[in-house]
């Protein structure tokens, strides 16, 4: 093993002036161990005080990417430049056939509907509230005894004087 160290050495050091990373090596009790660093590096392993609190902006991992964990390179990131026409052209084609050319069916007569139109008195009961709330507080309510008299007479009820 010893006579490998320093073959080994060379070579780490022709592939380290290669790579994007900085790669060191180093022996410990016989034993090769390997850690990456990414060139932003500011201190070596050795100088890294574990008994103190690391600062997150000043550290490796405030500009580190999820690409240099998984290894991808920066021109495998990038989209097809055809990627943007293919989008778009699918965003309109479907756009194109749900607002123009699709007939109308029952579920769109069902959106024009509104809630009161589901719930038999609830217009009723609420313009009451809605009144009781006008009045309490003093402002205008002619406008929701209106209703309430419209609706009260289309329903056959004898309106109530206010």
């Amino acid at each position: 093993m010893a006579a490998l160290c320093p073959v080994l050495r060379r070579l780490l050091a022709l592939r380290a002036a290669h790579s994007p990373l900085r790669r060191h090596y180093r022996l410990h009790h016989t034993q090769l161990t390997y850690t990456s660093y990414r060139l932003k590096s500011t201190k070596a392993p050795e100088e890294i005080d574990l008994d103190k609190p690391f600062k997150f902006s000043t550290s490796r991992a405030a500009t580190w990417k999820p690409r240099d964990s998984y290894g991808s390179q920066e021109s495998e990131d990038r989209m097809p430049w055809y990627q943007t026409y293919v989008v778009v052209a699918s965003i309109s084609a479907f756009l194109l056939y749900f607002c123009v050319l699709r007939e109308e069916n029952e579920a769109d007569e069902n959106l024009k509907k509104t809630l009161y139109d589901y719930i038999e008195g609830m217009e009723e009961k609420q313009l009451e509230m809605s009144l009781e709330h006008n009045i309490q507080m003093g402002k205008d309510t002619s406008a929701i005894i209106a209703r309430l008299k419209e609706i009260r007479e289309s329903q056959g009820k004898k309106p109530d004087p206010a």
